[in-house]
């Protein structure tokens, strides 16, 4: 019975922790959490150590055992002193509220000291391993003292702690196992979905993002009667540095690039690369003379700048062109925005490079 209601235990645990993890990916509990997370996640795990109490073990009359330390564990070990006291505070508070006797007592003895305990661990030992280790290893020995007073047959006492040092040995490691596991999940599924819509070389938008962006600002534009500007820049005679320098020195000239063009564009301006040396501004509320006078900065910026390649050893120069079409003095088409401003970029080019040109 002691074994099966244990293994109750443990399977209500693991499942609730998978389930946070599923509904909860991005409030990941650290130290730094806000404290309003911190509160929040405690009274989770508040919950979790509550319903392990409803599905605790009967010892005796007034005793009942159970895992409920180690949600308060947990969060003691990933978010410090605020969702450890939380989590403690709302447990034991259901424990008087069970019954109040000399278990209950001994119970916030228990749960008391081993709070401390996870918290202090937890500030001191960075290996969540063996803070895990030293802190499991804590409560179960409180636990064996304290139940010694409460398990007067010998044969249910030994029983009692060699199973509940087993199953909360399983039940901490495989906690911890779990949220590792979860964690890392969650954090490669968090850099997938950002560098999706990141290119990887530039740090900029891409063109899937550079798409959600200017279909955003046309509705917007569109919705509040503004005016919406998108510069198409290309930098001239990309190929030919690329055959004279290599490709990895080619990248280095792009990186560079984006970085002038966030500089130069503004803060909210949406700068994007949209492949090879082609990247496009997006200039929400700015009118045609306005994008242009924007453009002329940007390509007088990056004309005058020496770009550094090869580790910093050689320098060069080079231009842009730059076609520039604005919604509603170019077109009352947004649809023909990006078609025109390429266009122009392209006038731009047959002019003799080096200009910004405008349709």
């Amino acid at each position: 019975m002691v074994i099966s209601e244990l293994f109750i235990n443990l399977t209500i645990l693991t499942s609730l922790l998978f389930l946070y993890h599923q509904f909860f990916k991005d409030a990941t509990l650290s130290r730094k959490s806000r404290l309003n997370s911190k509160i929040l996640i405690g009274c989770l795990s508040g919950a979790l150590g509550i319903i392990l109490m409803l599905y605790s073990i009967k010892i005796t009359e007034n005793t009942i055992i159970d895992l409920r330390q180690i949600p308060v564990m947990l969060v003691a070990l990933y978010g410090g002193w605020v969702p450890a006291f939380v989590a403690g505070i709302m447990i034991l508070v259901t424990r008087f509220i069970i019954g109040f006797n000399l278990s209950s007592v001994l119970a916030f003895v228990l749960l008391l000291t081993s709070t401390v305990c996870y918290v202090y661990v937890s500030s001191k030992v960075k290996n969540i391993w063996k803070a895990t280790f030293i802190s499991m290893i804590f409560t179960n020995i409180m636990f064996t003292i304290l139940t010694y007073l409460l398990l007067p047959d010998g044969e249910t006492y030994l029983i009692v702690n060699l199973f509940y040092w087993l199953v909360s040995f399983v039940g901490g490691y495989s906690s911890i196992y779990m949220i590792e596991y979860l964690r890392k999940t969650n954090l490669l599924f968090k850099e997938y979905r950002e560098n999706a819509f990141i290119d990887p070389l530039t740090g900029l938008n891409n063109v899937r993002s550079f798409d959600k962006e200017i279909n955003e600002s046309i509705k917007r534009a569109k919705k509040v009667k503004e005016e919406l500007s998108l510069l198409v820049i290309d930098i001239d005679f990309f190929k030919k540095i690329n055959d004279t320098y290599g490709h990895p020195e080619g990248d280095a000239i792009l990186k560079q690039v984006g970085k002038l063009l966030q500089e130069q564009a503004g803060v909210h301006a949406v700068v994007s690369r949209n492949g090879g040396e082609e990247f496009t501004v997006i200039l929400k509320g700015s009118s045609n003379a306005e994008a242009i006078q924007k453009a002329e900065k940007v390509r007088r910026a990056i004309e005058e700048f020496a770009f550094l390649i090869n580790k910093g050893a050689t320098t060069i120069h080079l231009t842009v062109s730059i076609g520039v079409s604005t919604y509603p003095d170019s077109t009352q088409d947004t649809n023909e925005l990006y078609r025109l401003a390429d266009h122009a970029l392209y006038e731009a080019k047959q002019d003799g490079r080096n200009r910004v040109a405008t349709q």
